[in-house]
Protein backbone atom coordinates (compact mmCIF):
# COMPACT_ATOMS: atom_id res chain seq x y z
CA UNK A 1 0.00 0.00 0.00
CA UNK A 2 1.42 3.44 -1.41
CA UNK A 3 1.74 6.19 1.55
CA UNK A 4 -0.53 8.35 -0.70
CA UNK A 5 -3.16 5.64 -0.32
CA UNK A 6 -3.25 5.64 3.46
CA UNK A 7 -3.34 9.48 3.56
CA UNK A 8 -5.79 9.27 1.25
CA UNK A 9 -7.92 6.80 3.32
CA UNK A 10 -7.07 8.93 6.90
CA UNK A 11 -8.54 11.69 5.00
CA UNK A 12 -12.09 9.81 4.30
CA UNK A 13 -12.23 9.58 8.11
CA UNK A 14 -15.19 11.76 9.03
CA UNK A 15 -13.21 12.27 12.34
CA UNK A 16 -10.25 13.74 10.23
CA UNK A 17 -12.85 16.29 7.81
CA UNK A 18 -10.75 19.22 9.08
CA UNK A 19 -7.11 17.93 8.24
CA UNK A 20 -9.05 17.28 4.50
CA UNK A 21 -10.48 20.76 4.27
CA UNK A 22 -7.24 22.18 5.31
CA UNK A 23 -5.54 20.13 2.75
CA UNK A 24 -8.15 21.23 -0.09
CA UNK A 25 -7.76 24.71 1.19
CA UNK A 26 -4.00 24.93 0.46
CA UNK A 27 -4.86 22.61 -3.25
CA UNK A 28 -7.20 25.43 -4.00
CA UNK A 29 -4.78 28.42 -3.22
CA UNK A 30 -1.82 27.25 -4.99
CA UNK A 31 -4.71 27.98 -7.95
CA UNK A 32 -3.51 31.35 -7.29
CA UNK A 33 -0.53 32.08 -8.36
CA UNK A 34 2.89 31.13 -6.93
CA UNK A 35 3.53 34.97 -6.36
CA UNK A 36 0.24 35.44 -3.88
CA UNK A 37 0.92 32.05 -2.71
CA UNK A 38 4.15 32.92 -1.19
CA UNK A 39 1.93 35.35 0.37
CA UNK A 40 -0.33 33.27 2.31
CA UNK A 41 0.81 31.20 5.51
CA UNK A 42 -2.59 28.93 6.06
CA UNK A 43 -6.27 29.69 5.57
CA UNK A 44 -9.48 28.33 6.39
CA UNK A 45 -13.25 28.00 6.18
CA UNK A 46 -15.40 29.09 9.20
CA UNK A 47 -19.45 29.73 8.57
CA UNK A 48 -19.08 30.60 4.68
CA UNK A 49 -16.04 33.04 5.29
CA UNK A 50 -12.67 32.51 4.08
CA UNK A 51 -9.90 33.32 6.25
CA UNK A 52 -6.66 33.92 4.90
CA UNK A 53 -3.76 34.36 7.24
CA UNK A 54 0.05 36.10 5.63
CA UNK A 55 2.83 36.36 7.33
CA UNK A 56 3.48 40.61 6.78
CA UNK A 57 1.14 43.37 6.60
CA UNK A 58 2.89 43.91 3.47
CA UNK A 59 1.14 41.24 1.77
CA UNK A 60 -2.38 42.12 3.64
CA UNK A 61 -2.38 45.29 1.87
CA UNK A 62 -1.42 43.52 -1.82
CA UNK A 63 -4.04 40.80 -1.28
CA UNK A 64 -6.75 42.83 -0.01
CA UNK A 65 -7.22 44.24 -3.79
CA UNK A 66 -10.78 44.06 -4.43
CA UNK A 67 -9.77 42.44 -7.59
CA UNK A 68 -7.77 39.69 -5.97
CA UNK A 69 -10.87 39.08 -3.59
CA UNK A 70 -12.79 38.78 -6.51
CA UNK A 71 -10.68 36.56 -8.10
CA UNK A 72 -10.57 34.39 -5.12
CA UNK A 73 -14.24 34.07 -5.06
CA UNK A 74 -14.74 32.89 -8.55
CA UNK A 75 -11.86 30.77 -8.13
CA UNK A 76 -13.32 28.86 -5.02
CA UNK A 77 -16.59 28.55 -6.67
CA UNK A 78 -15.06 27.09 -9.90
CA UNK A 79 -12.80 24.91 -7.58
CA UNK A 80 -15.87 23.25 -5.82
CA UNK A 81 -17.37 22.55 -9.19
CA UNK A 82 -14.63 20.66 -10.70
CA UNK A 83 -14.48 18.79 -7.66
CA UNK A 84 -18.28 17.46 -6.17
CA UNK A 85 -16.68 15.65 -3.43
CA UNK A 86 -14.81 18.47 -1.61
CA UNK A 87 -15.56 20.04 1.49
CA UNK A 88 -14.96 23.08 0.68
CA UNK A 89 -18.24 25.05 1.06
CA UNK A 90 -18.99 28.66 -0.94
CA UNK A 91 -18.22 31.70 0.59
CA UNK A 92 -19.80 35.20 0.92
CA UNK A 93 -16.74 37.14 2.02
CA UNK A 94 -12.73 36.88 2.36
CA UNK A 95 -10.83 38.06 5.82
CA UNK A 96 -7.11 38.66 5.61
CA UNK A 97 -5.35 38.72 8.88
CA UNK A 98 -1.47 38.92 9.85
CA UNK A 99 -0.02 35.98 11.64
CA UNK A 100 2.36 37.04 14.68
CA UNK A 101 6.43 35.47 13.44
CA UNK A 102 7.86 33.54 16.24
CA UNK A 103 11.04 35.09 17.06
CA UNK A 104 12.61 32.12 19.19
CA UNK A 105 15.67 33.51 21.48
CA UNK A 106 18.93 31.58 21.57
CA UNK A 107 19.82 30.29 24.46
CA UNK A 108 23.20 29.78 25.69
CA UNK A 109 24.29 26.52 27.18
CA UNK A 110 24.71 26.90 30.81
CA UNK A 111 26.69 24.68 32.66
CA UNK A 112 24.49 22.98 35.26
CA UNK A 113 23.62 20.03 37.12
CA UNK A 114 21.32 17.51 35.71
CA UNK A 115 21.39 15.18 38.82
CA UNK A 116 22.13 15.73 42.27
CA UNK A 117 23.98 12.69 43.79
CA UNK A 118 22.48 11.49 46.90
CA UNK A 119 24.46 8.85 47.59
CA UNK A 120 28.04 9.36 49.46
CA UNK A 121 29.37 6.14 47.91
CA UNK A 122 29.38 4.27 51.36
CA UNK A 123 28.03 0.98 50.28
CA UNK A 124 28.30 -2.71 50.58
CA UNK A 125 29.29 -4.30 47.45
CA UNK A 126 27.77 -7.93 47.56
CA UNK A 127 28.54 -9.04 44.02
CA UNK A 128 29.67 -12.35 44.07
CA UNK A 129 30.85 -12.35 40.24
CA UNK A 130 34.26 -10.56 39.97
CA UNK A 131 33.27 -8.05 36.82
CA UNK A 132 30.48 -7.00 38.24
CA UNK A 133 31.98 -6.31 41.58
CA UNK A 134 34.59 -4.18 39.80
CA UNK A 135 31.63 -2.37 38.33
CA UNK A 136 30.23 -1.32 41.44
CA UNK A 137 33.46 0.04 42.60
CA UNK A 138 34.26 2.34 39.94
CA UNK A 139 31.02 3.61 40.67
CA UNK A 140 31.92 4.18 44.24
CA UNK A 141 35.29 5.82 42.87
CA UNK A 142 32.90 8.08 40.71
CA UNK A 143 30.37 8.89 43.47
CA UNK A 144 33.20 9.72 45.48
CA UNK A 145 34.75 11.93 42.92
CA UNK A 146 31.41 13.52 42.09
CA UNK A 147 30.67 14.84 45.63
CA UNK A 148 34.31 15.80 46.23
CA UNK A 149 33.97 18.32 43.17
CA UNK A 150 31.10 19.62 44.24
Amino acid sequence: MKSSEIINHILENPLYKNLKSSKECKDFLNLLGKNKVNLIKFAYIKEATLFIAVSHPLALQELKNDNIISQIKTLLKSYINFNPKTSLKPCNDVKFFVTKIAKFKKVSPTPSKIMIEKSNGEFINLAQNSEIYALFENLRIAIKKAKNAS
